[in-house]
């Protein structure tokens, strides 16, 4: 059997990190939490998960985009996929893009706040298939 890749969800919001472990390990995924940028980081350089999803705001409304910054900036890390998601829009009405928004995000790809639960699985499933592909 083949082992199963693991994702690392780091949000602030307990509720959402709950919801969507258990999505995702319904998914066939191993899926360890941080709630912070600092735990997140951590969790990156012990931890080396297949994929991140990756909350916008945290302790600062950029906390998101600093980390996925400092993890695509980072030699080893570079590679990891990231879903970065927010609920930036629905709070704000400001809405971001991979298309307007991806070359300045650090980001492989961006979805709202709240996701569907298999629309979540299945954007980590292509993230992986990408990564893996890419080498």
């Amino acid at each position: 059997m083949a082992e199963s890749k693991k994702i690392l969800i780091i949000d602030d919001n307990i509720n959402f990190v709950k919801m969507n472990t258990a999505a995702l390990v319904a998914g066939g995924y191993e899926v360890e939490a941080a709630y912070n940028s600092e735990e997140g980081f951590t969790k990156v350089e012990y931890g080396q998960p297949d994929a991140i999803v990756l909350d916008l705001m945290m302790e600062r409304h950029d906390s998101g985009f600093q980390l996925a910054r400092k993890i695509k900036t980072h030699p080893v890390y570079k590679t990891i996929p990231i879903l970065m998601l927010t609920a930036v829009g629905e709070a704000t009405g400001f809405r971001f893009s991979m298309e307007t928004d991806g070359y300045w995000m650090n980001t492989d790809d961006f979805a709202d706040k709240p996701i569907d639960p298999d629309e979540l699985v299945n954007r980590i499933a292509e993230l992986i298939r990408k990564a893996e592909e890419a080498g």
